[in-house]
């Protein structure tokens, strides 16, 4: 079997993501990849996540909201972040196999990583452990993948803010997956010096002389025939939706008592498939209205024209339902 290195030259985290997608749908029985890609700064969710339960849509600051198709939890990329992912049949799938490969090569950087249960990669440092990597599954078929991140230089403040769930909706049943925090460093805080081209440089190092392995050092134009085939570029569109960002959001109910205290203490609306499926009967308009799209303002607006409730004006209960629900 055929072990393929392949480094991306595009920092589209969709494009990105749409690229490894087809490389796992496209696979043979003998060939594998590990495909190596740097996104721009990016808030990505796991397939089965809440987005208004990981992060907060004023404090992601020109940073794309991507929906994967991995389970897990939620990561931040940036361009000091390095991002891999082992693509392979499921009879050749060992996700610590895939870790110790590496440890193997950050070792090249005189950085000694450890694998947790979690399959984290962790690192010691200064008395204290921290997360440089989280990882997450895909299987499908007969093929799978297996994909993490890196942290080498990442804006570790841009990292906190942006996965922080604001505290002006408050969800109080939730299916779906939730995350785990954990403690991170940039291992260019570990190793001073440590460069994003280092750590490339290890991965290529490591690859020359294992038996059955190729680095592919494809031309502009191959990957752009790659990146621009249809299929890549279906998935690309898909991930880019509001429909799949939002809309494959796991059914959720939350509490909307804060509108208009006490009379509308413990009240609730239901989001199914990214919809507005059941709210009081005082708010029944509301119920089919897409939740938290970019018209759903607008929406909202037009259904409530000439309501009234608890003596509120127009514009102040609007006002206050966009704050809760837009």
């Amino acid at each position: 079997m055929m072990m393929n290195l392949l480094i991306s030259p595009y920092n589209d985290p969709y494009l990105n993501l749409a690229m490894e997608n087809q490389l796992l749908e496209s696979l043979t029985p003998e060939n594998e990849f590990l495909l190596l890609y740097i996104n721009d700064p990016s808030v990505v969710i796991g397939r089965f996540q809440n987005p208004w339960m990981e992060c907060t849509h004023s404090n992601r600051k020109d940073t794309y909201l991507v929906r994967r198709q991995s389970g897990g939890g939620t990561v931040y990329h940036d361009q000091g972040n390095l991002n891999f992912s082992f693509i392979c049949p499921l009879e050749s799938y060992d996700r610590q196999k895939n870790l110790d490969i590496i440890c193997q090569i950050m070792k090249e950087c005189s950085i000694d990583l450890n694998i947790n249960l979690r399959h984290d990669l962790t690192v010691d440092y200064k008395g204290k452990t921290y997360k440089v990597s989280g990882s997450a599954f895909r299987h499908k078929k007969d093929r799978a993948f297996h994909h993490g991140t890196l942290l080498i230089s990442s804006e570790t403040d841009r990292l906190e803010e942006s996965i922080t769930p604001g505290n002006h909706k408050v969800i109080l049943h939730a299916s779906g997956t939730g995350s785990t925090r954990s403690d991170v460093i940039n291992l260019s805080q570990v190793h001073p010096g440590l460069k994003m081209s280092q750590v490339i440089a290890a991965f290529e190092n490591w690859f020359k002389p294992q038996e059955n392995s190729v680095i592919l050092n494809w031309s502009e134009d191959e990957w752009l025939h790659f990146s621009e085939s249809p299929l890549v570029q279906a998935e690309r569109n898909t991930l880019l939706s509001e429909d799949w960002i939002l809309g494959k959001t796991p059914t959720f109910t939350q509490d909307i008592g804060a509108l208009h205290l006490p009379e509308t203490k413990d009240w609730q609306i239901r989001i199914s498939k990214g919809i507005i499926e059941k709210a009081p009967k005082e708010l029944s308009f509301l119920e089919g209205i897409q939740y938290g799209r970019r018209h759903t303002a607008d929406e909202i607006r037009l259904r409530m024209k000439k309501k009234k409730l608890f003596k509120m004006t127009e514009d102040e209960f609007y006002g206050r339902l966009i704050h809760i629900i837009g």
